[in-house]
């Protein structure tokens, strides 16, 4: 199934110059300014170093059967350096220590590879059908997750922006509106030719997301369900991920982030070592 919007997330705020005694009136933000103010921010449930994050999925399949997973996530994003992200199966027990890897550098498709650990195999996965296959039959693929959801690398935003108000729990949030549109060299391998956002107006963070497909129909919703505070960031602590024509859905929790108390080490972002890594050594971390 596809995947929403490469979740991920966030952009551009304003600047407030102020003089002796005048302060200058602020200019509005565009669309392409907003959008690389969210991804400086880090994307969905990112956020720059290093960190480890313990991740809950709950899924409804377009059968309406549901299954439950839990995972591990590890991840290093340094400028200068390819994003890496390890993803460690830790529930239910038939797919614990199952492994994804992705490293992905600017500006270039990410890497992906797969460690089955009854099969003793680790699979990079290649050609498209593999990339856009489902992650643990989420409504995330494999690429979504490994692509950091950077939507600049696809997508051109469109200049002008609007502003909506949101609901979440008993809060209301002032968020932009960005209308997305797909690059030319990205026609045949982007599902959405059209996405729109909706990124919090203080810290960019996307609340929502919406993905309409090649005969312009909304196909794929994100929704902010819960936020909370890590250091000083806003940040999300669950969203829901749905499909509206089949109606297939994930709900993703964020059930613990926390900072490594030593830095990772590398050997755990390396596809020639993913054999000799251990569910619960990755677990103590």
């Amino acid at each position: 199934m596809k995947a929403l919007t490469k979740f991920a997330l966030v952009v551009l705020g304003l600047a407030l110059l102020m003089g002796a005694s005048v302060s200058v009136a602020q200019q509005p933000l565009t669309g392409p300014q907003i959008l690389q103010r969210v991804e400086e921010k880090g994307g969905i449930g990112g956020t720059q170093g290093e960190l480890i994050s313990d991740v809950k999925f709950d899924i409804i399949g377009k059968d309406k059967k549901t299954a439950t997973n839990e995972f591990r996530f590890f991840s290093r994003r340094k400028k200068g350096e390819p994003d890496k992200l390890l993803i460690a199966f830790v529930k239910p027990d038939d797919v614990r220590g199952t492994l994804f890897l992705s490293i992905k550098p600017e500006n270039k498709d990410a890497d992906l590879w797969l460690y089955l650990p009854a099969l003793g195999a680790v699979k990079q996965l290649v050609n498209t059908q593999e990339r856009k296959g489902s992650f643990a039959g989420s409504n995330l693929s494999f690429e979504d997750l490994g692509s950091g959801f950077k939507y600049s690398e696809s997508y051109t935003a469109d200049e002008k922006v609007t502003e909506e108000k949101i609901k979440i729990a008993d809060k209301e949030y002032t968020t932009y509106v960005l209308t997305l549109r797909v690059k030319k060299e990205k026609e045949k391998t982007e599902d959405y030719p059209v996405r729109k956002l909706w990124v919090e107006k203080t810290e960019f963070i996307v609340l929502k997301g919406e993905g309409y497909n090649k005969t312009n129909k909304l196909e794929n919703v994100f929704e902010a369900l819960a936020l909370g505070k890590f250091e000083n960031d806003t940040v999300l602590d669950k969203v829901l991920i749905k499909n509206v024509l089949d109606g297939s859905q994930t709900t993703i929790t964020f059930l613990g982030r926390k900072r490594p108390a030593q830095p990772l080490p590398d050997n755990l972002f390396d596809p020639n070592n993913l054999k000799n890594l251990k569910i619960d050594d990755l677990l103590k971390l």
